[in-house]
């Protein structure tokens, strides 16, 4: 090989490497400027009211992993869906009992691509409870499945914020219909937070409702029209004083008059006017009925 042409390839290989030493850097710094460092909240679920069961103990067997579905991502999410599922449980379902057992199973928890623009959100999940004798004596299943449209502004499809976004929306519907399920189908095993059964404590908050409800009596008896006599200061004419008047006797046509009285009755409002659990409703409130 000649010098010349040595010297030529030694001239071209420094270009190279130097415009690739100066393009490097940019290339890696572009990357980095799309790498989403958003610090996300983990979706929990302790603001929600909880469901307080009669069983002695809750807990969960997680098979979401067992399947492998075709362009899944659900990794990609900052909470993906099987640990948010665990956050709901933990947080929300709570035993209160002495003797059995709830176990909560996670079939299915997965999002996959379903094309450019959408993603295919998926939960199966089920709720059993057993007694002392180990044998099943109620079940609730809860699936919810939707097709997510992801929004370009925050990001390509499999973006961590889209994945977030959606991973919520599937939550909050999966929270509902649990709950549903469980106060309409496994009633017999919800107590409060102290262990007693919610169906007993009803039952008696009714009696003691309807106690104190017929404690209660209203007045609702006609107005009373009965004659009052008023007070007065004015004397009655009695005989006593005419024979002052009339020493030698009392004329036939002057005998004492007899006590007045007034036969105008007193005004009462008594049972003139509706009355509530409030007292008498004021003249404004008043239909013209009354």
């Amino acid at each position: 090989m000649s010098f010349e042409l040595r010297k030529s390839l030694s001239y071209r290989f420094k270009f190279y490497l130097s415009a690739f030493l100066w393009i490097s850097p940019v290339v890696i710094l572009s990357a980095c400027a799309h790498k989403d460092t958003t610090q996300y909240a983990p979706l929990t679920y302790d603001y929600l009211t909880p469901i307080f069961l009669n069983v002695g103990q809750i807990s969960i067997q997680d098979h979401s992993n067992a399947n492998q579905y075709p362009r899944n991502i659900s990794n990609l999410s900052p909470t993906p869906p099987a640990m948010a599922l665990n956050n709901m449980v933990n947080n929300r379902l709570k035993a209160r009992g002495t003797s059995g057992k709830a176990i909560f199973t996670i079939s299915r928890a997965s999002l996959q691509e379903n094309n450019d623009d959408a993603v295919y959100g998926q939960i199966d999940i089920r709720l059993d409870i057993y007694n002392n004798n180990n044998r099943k004596v109620g079940s609730i299943q809860v699936s919810t499945n939707h097709t997510y449209q992801t929004d370009h502004n925050k990001g390509d499809l499999d973006s961590r914020a889209n994945l977030y976004d959606i991973t919520q929306k599937m939550m909050q519907d999966v929270n509902v219909e649990l709950e549903y399920q469980i106060r309409n189908h496994l009633e017999p095993w919800i107590v409060d937070a102290t262990g007693t059964p919610i169906s007993d404590s009803i039952k008696t908050q009714d009696l003691n409702d309807k106690a104190s409800s017929t404690a209660v009596k209203h007045d609702m008896s006609p107005p009373d029209h009965r004659t009052i006599a008023p007070a007065t200061n004015k004397p009655s004419a009695s005989n006593a004083d005419l024979n002052a008047v009339f020493p030698d006797g009392i004329p036939n046509n002057e005998s004492a008059a007899p006590p007045v009285h007034d036969t105008q009755p007193v005004s009462s409002t008594k049972g003139k006017y509706p009355v509530g659990v409030l007292g008498t409703l004021p003249q404004s409130a008043i239909s013209k009925k009354y």
